[in-house]
């Protein structure tokens, strides 16, 4: 399975990167805002990542376009989006339902553990560059001179954050495995500073 995942993550690194900057001019046509470019770009690699077989997308170009054309369609209808900020208090987050059982929202708050843990996990230089994108909102080029790497190693990063995150969550945001190993490093190595 790892010997999987690590083709999955060289396929998208030698199909999907040379393109990203092709998708993102395509977005910004599109007049989406750059916070929202980023989004769109890690949910597009996210769900390319998760395809049963990368071998017969054709034109990797073509099919990010159109992935990230179909994330922006539902990002259009599903425009209500709570961010979630480093500085948020985990006893602010509560069940959107006023009707919510405390069973309810005891078992959100143990969603939201189990994402933290699940960040928590992961490989030290794949969590920094999590956090500085995602949480801190810093633009790719901000994260990678700051954490002194290539732009494109803060791609490759956020690739396998994601890929560890949907393995651990798949696509519906609960776990879908309860073992130990729940979370397996999608990196070869601990750091991956040098890629």
């Amino acid at each position: 399975m790892t010997d999987t995942r690590a083709a999955r993550i060289r396929w998208i690194e030698q199909n999907l990167l040379p393109y990203e900057r092709d998708v993102r001019r395509w977005l910004q046509r599109k007049r989406v805002r750059d916070s929202d470019i980023d989004d769109i770009i890690q949910e597009m690699y996210a769900r390319i990542g998760s395809l049963d077989n990368l071998d017969e997308i054709r034109s990797p170009k073509s099919y990010a376009i159109q992935v990230a054309h179909s994330i922006l369609l539902n990002q259009s209808r599903n425009a209500n989006v709570v961010a979630i900020t480093r500085d948020g208090d985990l006893e602010e987050l509560t069940v959107a339902s006023p009707e919510a059982s405390p069973e309810d929202e005891m078992a959100f708050r143990d969603e939201v553990n189990e994402v933290i843990e699940a960040i928590a996990a992961l490989p030290r230089r794949t969590r920094e560059v999590l956090l500085l994108r995602r949480v801190e909102g810093l633009s790719q080029r901000e994260t990678a001179s700051r954490l002194a790497i290539a732009e494109k190693t803060v791609e490759k990063h956020l690739a396998r954050a994601a890929f560890a995150l949907m393995e651990k969550f798949g696509r519906g945001g609960k776990s879908q495995v309860r073992t130990s190993n729940a979370l397996v490093n999608p990196c070869d190595d601990d750091d991956g500073d040098e890629d």
